[in-house]
């Protein structure tokens, strides 16, 4: 391998062990059914996720200190921070992708002692204690409207610095950019998008198997 390797991760449900934004919104909007028929209408492609966040913060009824309070008992994959170290020691770089929100991922990455690890989200603006608005400074980026934040225009970002892309992810939101990456792993609802288009990919459970799998392919064979 002559390119430098830059790995891409998705957050939620990827490098958390869940997907905080959706539990969050879940427990906190009190109109379920309102809410559940605005995820599958994102979920069939009428909506984008840019609509469908700026709705759920409207339906959810929470404060900061709620919001908080949730985080507190979200976990990381238990293995991304010695994949972390990996990366590190072997001179690739990794970032963070989310079309969740950058306060609970930045929260959540600095208690785990990860709080220098670059990310890049759609932004919850905070008034006081209120949870006031969301917006979207990767929206639209490759003039496509189907995601807040623009995970393919951050992959081709580094293709054009050279690097041999590698994305990580489990959601609809991955399913773009895994068309554009040099490697794919997935798990979820990545996974059966991989099978349907013909997309090739590495199926993982969790960071150790990422990581075992991109030693074997780039530093021992």
């Amino acid at each position: 391998m002559t390119k430098p390797v830059a790995i891409i991760s998705d957050f939620d449900g990827t490098v958390s062990l869940r997907d905080v934004g959706h539990h969050f919104f879940g427990a906190h909007t009190p109109d379920e059914h309102a809410w559940l028929d605005l995820l599958e209408r994102w979920k069939m492609g009428l909506i984008s996720s840019k609509e469908c966040l700026a709705r759920e913060l409207s339906m959810v009824r929470a404060t900061k200190g709620d919001l908080d309070q949730f985080i507190e008992g979200e976990k990381l994959d238990p293995y991304f921070k010695d994949f972390v170290d990996f990366c590190k020691k072997r001179g690739f770089r990794l970032i963070v992708v989310s079309d969740g929100l950058d306060y609970y991922i930045e929260s959540i990455l600095i208690r785990n002692g990860l709080g220098v690890l670059d990310f890049y989200s759609n932004h919850l603006v905070i008034e006081g204690s209120r949870l006031a608005a969301v917006e979207f400074p990767y929206y639209n980026k490759l003039e496509c409207d189907r995601c807040g934040n623009c995970k393919r225009f951050h992959l081709e970002e580094l293709k054009k610095q050279g690097y041999y892309v590698i994305y990580v992810g489990n959601g609809f939101s991955d399913m773009c950019p895994s068309e554009y990456a040099d490697l794919v792993f997935a798990k979820g609802d990545l996974l059966e998008h991989c099978k349907r288009e013909g997309i090739d990919f590495v199926e993982f459970k969790n960071f150790r198997d990422v990581e075992a799998e991109i030693a074997r392919r780039f530093i021992l064979s």
